[in-house]
C-alpha cells in the first residue's frame, strides 16, 4: 500500500490546531463530529466526507475544485432548506457512503487551500445548528487518525477516491487473478487488471519478451530490455509490481503437468492460444468451478487491408459451453507470423476481456448476460450472443 503520513503535514496540522477530529482513512480525509441541522430540525452530528491524495507527507484535496460531500441526513441551512444536492452519492472507505454533496464556491471561485475549504463547509452546517443550540461546536477538540487502507497498491488510487467509486472498487478485493500468456492481449489484460484492486496477480508465461513483443504490449520497453530477452512473465511482474503489490509470476508455459500454478485463482484469462494443453486446461478450470475467459485474434491480409477478428468467450460455473477441443494454434505454428498482431487490436481484445469480466462481478451494469463477444474488423462491428 501507500505510505500515509506519519506527522501532519502543514493543512493537517492548521485543522488539528483549530480543533477539527479528522481521520485519514481509503483515500478519503473524513472530518468528524460536525454540528448541523437534519431535516426533523434537530441537531445532529455529521461527517465531511473529502478524496485526497498523500505524497510524501503531504494530503492535497483531490476533488478538482470547490465540492465535497456530506455523510449523515440531509443537512439544512437556518431557513431549513437544503444545503447538499442528493442523487450524487460519493462511495468512501469500507463501503460507506456520503449521500449529499456540497458546492459552495467562494468569493474567488476556489479555495485557497485545504484547511479553508474545510474550515467553511464545517461553518456552514455549524451556523444552522447554532440557531437551535448556540453553544455547539465544530472544534470539538484536535485529533487526527490514519487508518491504514491496505490496499496492494504501492501509491494511492486517487482515480478511485476522486471518482467515488471505492463500494465498486471494493468487489476487487479477495480475488487472484491469473493471466496464463503475457503476449499482445495478455500484457494488455495485465495492464487493466494491475489498475484494480485485486489481491493477487498470477502470470504464466515460458517465452521470451523479443522485439516483436515490444510492439504490441503496453509501454516503452527499453532498448536493453529488449536486447536482452527476459522472459515475459518475470518481465512484466516487474513492470508493474512499481504499481500493484501481490504479482507473482511463473516463467514457464502452463501444461497438464503444472496446473497447480492455478491454484488459488479465483478468475482466469487464457491469452496463450498456442498453447498446447489448452483443452485440458479448460477442463481443469471447469471442473472446480473457477471462472475463465479465452481470448483469441486472427487477422490476415486482405484485397483492400487487413481483415480478421477478435473474440472474448466466457465460461462461468453451472453454463453449458462445450469446451474445445484442440488448441487455437497449432502446436508448433508460430503464433506471431501466423496471425497478425498489432497493439489497438491486442489492446482492443483484452478490454473487451476486462469488462466481461468486471460485468461478472457486478462493477458494470449489464442488460443482457451473454457468452461470447466478436468483433469484426471488417465490418466495424461488435457482436454479442452466446456460444453455438
Amino acid at each position: 500500500m501507500s505510505n500515509p503520513p506519519t506527522v501532519p503535514d502543514e493543512q493537517i496540522t492548521r485543522l488539528l490546531a483549530d480543533g477539527y477530529d479528522m481521520v485519514l482513512e481509503a483515500g478519503h480525509l473524513l472530518v468528524r463530529r460536525l454540528p448541523y441541522v437534519g431535516p426533523s430540525g434537530l441537531r445532529k452530528d455529521g461527517r465531511l466526507v473529502l478524496p485526497v491524495s498523500y505524497s510524501e507527507g503531504v494530503v492535497a484535496d483531490a476533488s478538482g475544485d470547490h465540492r465535497i460531500w456530506f455523510a449523515g441526513e440531509e443537512p439544512r441551512d437556518e431557513r431549513e432548506q437544503p444545503l447538499g444536492s442528493a442523487g450524487q452519492n460519493h462511495g468512501f472507505g469500507n463501503e460507506d457512503v456520503a449521500d449529499y454533496m456540497l458546492s459552495f464556491k467562494p468569493p474567488g471561485g476556489a479555495y485557497a487551500d485545504l484547511h479553508q475549504k474545510i474550515q467553511r463547509y464545517a461553518h456552514i452546517l455549524r451556523s444552522a445548528a447554532r440557531q437551535i443550540d448556540d453553544s455547539v461546536t465544530d472544534t470539538p477538540g484536535g485529533s487526527f487518525q490514519v487508518v491504514p487502507d491496505d490496499l496492494p497498491l504501492v501509491y494511492s488510487d486517487t482515480n478511485t477516491t476522486r471518482a467515488g467509486l471505492a463500494t465498486f472498487s471494493n468487489l476487487f478485493r479477495g480475488h487472484t487473478i491469473a493471466i496464463v500468456g503475457v503476449g499482445g492481449t495478455g500484457s494488455f489484460i495485465l495492464d487493466q487488471v494491475a489498475k484494480t484492486w485485486v489481491d493477487r496477480i498470477i502470470l504464466i508465461d515460458g517465452d521470451y519478451f523479443e522485439h516483436h513483443n515490444a510492439f504490441r504490449a503496453p509501454g516503452a520497453a527499453l532498448h536493453d530490455v529488449v536486447r536482452a530477452k527476459p522472459n515475459k512473465a518475470e518481465y512484466f511482474a516487474a513492470e508493474y509490481s512499481r504499481m500493484h503489490t501481490g504479482i507473482t509470476a511463473h516463467p514457464v508455459a502452463l501444461t497438464t503437468d503444472n496446473l497447480d500454478l492455478l491454484e488459488g485463482a479465483t478468475f482466469v484469462f487464457l491469452a496463450a492460444a498456442d498453447a498446447d494443453a489448452r483443452p485440458e486446461i479448460m477442463r481443469w478450470l471447469k471442473e472446480r468451478g473457477v471462472p475463465f475467459i479465452d481470448v483469441g485474434m486472427s487477422f490476415r491480409e486482405g484485397d483492400g487491408g487487413l481483415t480478421g477478428m477478435a473474440k472474448v468467450t466466457t465460461y462461468l460455473p453451472g453454463d453449458e459451453i462445450a469446451l474445445p477441443t484442440e488448441a487455437a494454434t497449432p502446436p508448433g505454428e508460430d503464433d506471431y507470423s501466423a496471425n497478425i498482431q498489432i497493439a489497438e487490436l491486442n489492446a482492443l481484445n483484452a478490454n473487451l476481456a476486462v469488462i466481461r469480466w468486471k460485468r461478472h462481478l457486478g462493477f458494470y451494469a449489464t442488460h443482457t448476460e451473454t457468452s461470447q463477444t466478436i468483433f469484426k474488423l471488417f465490418l466495424n462491428e461488435l457482436r454479442n450472443g452466446d456460444v453455438a
